[in-house]
């Protein structure tokens, strides 16, 4: 529904790009050294102290708290061009080829398990043509560099892979704990910040509906927990059926909140009234007996520049009346 922050199952994009960056920016320097110093390597040595320079930058921005994306996307093409490079340009044995062993590390840490798969396939193939095309010594068999070295590489291709699976799958599974309701499987009080953030963007008009189980108290005391925590789960199951929406919150105890988007306040009204009806006419059951509720519901309009905590006091005032004047009424 919206863009939330979600829990982090490994180093984020941006602690690593930096990280990254100045570890590429230092090895360049060297290399720029030694091929610029010693092997008179001119042409090789000013792709590495251009790729050094930026890698700086991108070193700095990253303290700066400047990060772009784009950088990272930069940065790795300019990387892989100078492996490339080198693996094409300097003598066979000094072994520049083996550096890509390392790029589908650093793709799917930084650009996620699609782009990392794609980005891998190419330079695996564009490996294997330099190994192909450069082994042409008495000293090495062609086929069988390329068939060892394809092997080493889709190795660690492959671990690359399952571990980015394992990681969204990990991402997934904690984000579903970290904004969902663990008794009643509707999102929790922290989505409900994160999604009326994004909403509040997009949304002309935004109503809050937040809905509480009338004398739920007197169930807990009279049927016992475990009974409260039934009605609890099915209150939930009634809301969400009622609406045909995700937008359903538990706040806590026995206080659900409904979001609805782009519709008039008579229109909010008659949804609360669809809300209240469906639990009034539904039966919870204990043990032994057969239980009706009702519930009071309160309804806010989102005025402009209002925050996310006046909003909710809105509606919460507006229980409060609907509580006051008997239960069992919706007050907006």
């Amino acid at each position: 529904m919206s863009t939330r922050q979600h829990p982090q199952t490994s180093v984020p994009p941006e602690a690593l790009h930096k990280w990254l960056s100045i570890l590429v920016c230092a090895l360049h320097s060297v290399y720029f050294l030694l091929n610029m110093l010693l092997m008179q390597k001119i042409g090789l040595g000013a792709v590495q102290i251009i790729v050094a320079a930026f890698s700086g930058y991108c070193f700095y921005s990253s303290l700066k708290e400047r990060y772009q994306p784009w950088q990272s996307y930069t940065l790795m093409a300019l990387l892989t061009f100078n492996i490339l490079a080198s693996a094409s340009l300097m003598e066979f044995w000094a072994g520049a080829i083996f550096w890509s062993l390392a790029l589908p590390l650093w793709y799917y840490n930084l650009f996620g398990l699609k782009k990392g798969f794609c980005f891998s396939a190419m330079i695996v193939m564009f490996s294997a043509a330099i190994l192909y095309l450069r082994t042409d010594t008495s000293l090495f068999m062609p086929y069988r560099t390329v068939f060892n070295f394809t092997l080493a590489y889709s190795s660690v291709w492959l671990m690359c892979h399952i571990y980015e699976v394992q990681r969204q799958k990990t991402s997934l599974f904690l984000r579903a704990l970290a904004l969902q309701d663990a008794l009643t499987g509707v999102q929790n009080r922290h989505a409900l910040k994160a999604d009326f953030s994004a909403v509040r963007k997009k949304a002309e008009s935004i109503h809050m509906l937040i809905i509480d189980i009338d004398h739920f108290k007197n169930i807990n005391d009279k049927f016992g927990h475990d009974i409260g925590d039934s009605v609890l789960i099915k209150v939930a199951n009634e809301i969400k059926q009622s609406i045909q929406d995700l937008s359903v919150y538990r706040l806590g105890g026995e206080e659900f909140i409904v979001l609805l988007k782009g519709i008039s306040d008579i229109q909010a009204y008659e949804q609360a009234e669809v809300i209240r009806k469906k639990i009034e006419q539904a039966t919870f059951h204990s043990h032994t007996d057969a239980i009706t509720l009702t519930v009071s519901i309160g309804i806010s309009s989102l005025q402009p520049g209002q925050e996310f905590t006046d909003f909710l006091r809105a509606a919460d005032v507006k229980l409060y009346q609907a509580k006051h004047e008997g239960r069992n009424q919706i007050r907006n």
